[in-house]
């Protein structure tokens, strides 16, 4: 008997939300621990479900964090509890990515961040999404599914 070759699906998408390039600075701490000050990270994307920092702390996976994050078209800062659900060292060893996931969130501030990023994506005829805002589309500013 012939052994047949196994074919596998792809893998699901598991982002439920639309993800943009949003570089910016973000503080935070450990939601256990009120009394400490906020340490400070810099964002590389966003989505209505959370986003990816770059932070020069080490966190252990399955943090809480409280995050807290202002998006330039808006006067109030956006408060999440948010948990690590990935992390990397970046080469050299000097910093960490995280990706953050919200937990905690009201339904305003993840509106405000919706609509932020909805308006930062635009999808041209041929069918590649972009994000535009501020500065000119470029390679790096396209959508990530969120």
């Amino acid at each position: 008997m012939e052994a047949k070759p196994t074919v596998r699906e792809p893998l699901a998408e598991r982002r439920q939300f639309p993800r943009l390039k949003y570089t910016s600075p973000i503080q935070y701490r450990d939601v256990f621990k009120p009394r400490v000050l906020f340490f400070g990270c810099v964002s590389k994307d966003l989505s209505a479900g959370g986003l990816r920092v770059t932070a020069s702390r080490a966190l252990p996976k399955e943090a809480r964090l409280v995050v807290l994050l202002s998006l330039p078209d808006s006067l109030r800062q956006v408060r999440a509890i948010s948990r690590v659900i990935w992390q990397s060292q970046l080469p050299r060893g000097t910093a960490y990515e995280y990706g953050l996931q919200f937990i905690e969130i009201t339904a305003e501030d993840q509106n405000a961040i919706a609509d932020y990023v909805e308006r930062g994506v635009v999808t041209p005829s041929f069918g590649e999404e972009v994000a535009i805002g501020d500065q000119a589309p470029t390679p790096n500013r396209r959508m990530l599914a969120g």
